[in-house]
């Protein structure tokens, strides 16, 4: 006989009561729980074409909504696929849930069909990894799990939950549940005024905004205090969208690689304010400031406060506390003329690529693309990159503006991300524009969910620039050794791929045509797909970083 409330209901009541609208899954009998008490609760399963997809739609949901998504995949290799997306998520600092199914605990480390022990895998790649083997303990594990996620520096978790222990009898929640203790402490006097006199004593100020400024949700905070100051700044990953990238002030992407005014900028700082962020690579692992220049550095982890470089002054504090007081501080001695420069140069070099003139028969090159395609979306239209040369391209040239989010999935390096981070954002939020901007290499790694997103009603217009090469790795390859080996990708019809299952497609080689064919994708109401034939051009990150 069935129990009046089986563990299955419990999960899902949880995640619920969490405010989770969506969880995205590939289908497998161990799971079949949580399936049936979606029918009674306001919980929606979202099935896509693979569990790595799944795995991102939830990573990207939480990108964009600021509260952990959730994917719920069978047992094995199920699991498995879902080991890129959490590395993804780990290194980008971003919480989402990924539940694992499991054979019932009677046949544990029996090699069940399927069935094998995953923590030893997750572990590594999530900042918690439990399996639960008592429906009366869901609850508690699922809390514990939900606290390492938001805690500190956010990343993903991992639980396994065996088949019988969701069909078994669990006890109803309880009226109190663990919260993430998201943020760190706040500045005492001290600080407050060891930051405010560092200030007043700056004339060359530079400020880059990161990932902890959307988890404490900081944006007008950072607004503020960038208009009090008038301070250049940069944004970096998950800062990006939070502030107005047209705004006077800003001096463009937070990636060295990509901002060649910005490497030039942080070597003449006499103050460098990284508020929210460690000092990764895209800094240059603050290697460029010079060793007069005074350094703050603020994040509520302290493990993140004084990674890689020891700062002047360590805050460790939510990204919201320490620019309020920023906003509260005297720029009296700034420098102006050299603030003022820093924005310019960017703005004038960002303008030069996008104005670069096409080259007759090789189509639109991809930092021109990028400019025409902000300008044919409408104001807070969602852009979503990843981690190649085309990328690359983009991630220097897009302006993101609020409420719109940059979701870029180059964090760890990854593929693949693209299509599904996008269809999440638009199941996320239905009434907004959503761009996917991808090489004709990553397109194909998951260019099948547009069929989940045909079956969803999620209009994402996905935009493939297509050099007809795995460009990232071809282009350093032929300057280094004077030859590639294996890189070339003959033109494939994708735009014809999407027509086939039921969505929008546009082939693109002229410039002249690609207002039309954006305008066409965005009126369509269904996934689109804009092919368009870009050179193959090497990016500055590229050559940077090789």
């Amino acid at each position: 006989m069935a129990p009046d409330y089986p563990g299955g209901d419990l999960v899902v009541d949880l995640l619920a009561a969490r405010g989770i609208e969506h969880v995205f899954s590939v289908s497998g009998g161990p799971l079949n729980p949580i399936y049936q008490a979606t029918l009674r609760a306001p919980v929606r399963i979202v099935h896509t074409r693979h569990e790595a997809a799944a795995a991102f739609m939830a990573e990207g949901t939480a990108r964009v909504t600021r509260s952990p998504g959730v994917c719920a995949v069978t047992l094995g290799p199920g699991v498995t696929n879902t080991v890129t997306p959490a590395l993804t998520a780990i290194r980008a600092g971003v919480p989402f849930l990924i539940l694992g199914g499991q054979a019932p605990v009677s046949v544990l480390d029996k090699e069940s069909v399927m069935s094998f022990d995953p923590l030893p895998v997750m572990g590594p790649v999530t900042k918690y990894a439990a399996r639960v083997v008592d429906p009366a303990r869901i609850e508690e594990y699922l809390d514990a799990a939900w606290v390492a996620m938001t805690s500190g520096r956010p990343g993903p978790a991992f639980l396994e939950i065996p088949v019988d222990v969701l069909a078994g009898s669990a006890p109803p929640p309880s009226a109190k549940r663990a919260k993430g203790a998201r943020y760190g402490p706040g500045l005492v006097a001290e600080q407050a005024e060891r930051l405010r006199h560092l200030i007043s004593g700056a004339r060359r100020p530079l400020l880059v905004a990161g990932d902890d400024i959307l988890w404490s949700a900081a944006d007008e905070a950072l607004a503020d205090a960038v208009d009090h100051l008038g301070v250049p700044f940069a944004t970096l990953r998950l800062g990006r969208g939070l502030v107005d990238e047209r705004h006077p002030s800003c001096a463009g992407v937070g990636y060295l690689g990509s901002n060649p005014p910005l490497r030039k900028a942080i070597a003449e700082a006499d103050l460098v304010l990284v508020i929210g962020h460690e000092f990764e690579a895209d800094l240059g692992y603050g290697e460029l400031i010079s060793d007069d220049a005074v350094v703050i550095q603020s994040h509520p982890d302290p493990v993140v406060v004084g990674k890689f470089l020891r700062p002047d002054l360590g805050l460790v504090a939510g990204s919201d506390v320490v620019l309020d007081a920023l906003a509260r501080s005297d720029p009296a001695g700034f420098d102006r003329a050299w603030c003022e420069r820093v924005s310019q140069d960017w703005r004038a070099w960002r303008d030069g690529a996008a104005a670069i003139p096409p080259v007759e028969g090789t189509g639109v090159h991809p930092a021109r693309l990028s400019a025409l395609l902000e300008d044919a979306m409408p104001p807070g239209t969602t852009f979503v990159t990843s981690h190649g040369n085309i990328d690359f391209w983009a991630d220097p040239v897009l302006r993101i503006t609020p409420p719109a989010r940059y979701l870029r999935a180059g964090q760890s390096g990854a593929l693949g991300a693209e299509i599904p981070f996008g269809v999440a954002a638009k199941l996320a939020s239905p009434a907004s524009t959503v761009v996917v901007v991808v090489g004709d290499g990553g397109f194909a790694f998951h260019g099948l969910e547009l069929e989940t997103a045909l079956r969803y009603g999620a209009p994402i217009v996905v935009v493939v620039y297509d050099d007809e090469k795995w460009g990232a790795i071809a282009l350093p390859q032929e300057r280094a050794y004077g030859t590639e080996v294996e890189l070339d990708l003959p033109r494939r019809a994708w735009w014809k791929m999407v027509e086939v299952m039921g969505g929008h497609g546009e082939y693109v080689d002229d410039e002249a045509d690609l207002g039309d064919a954006l305008t066409r994708a965005l009126g369509s109401g269904v996934p689109a797909v804009v092919q368009v034939k870009v050179p193959s051009v090497e990016a500055p990150y590229v050559e940077y970083h090789s």
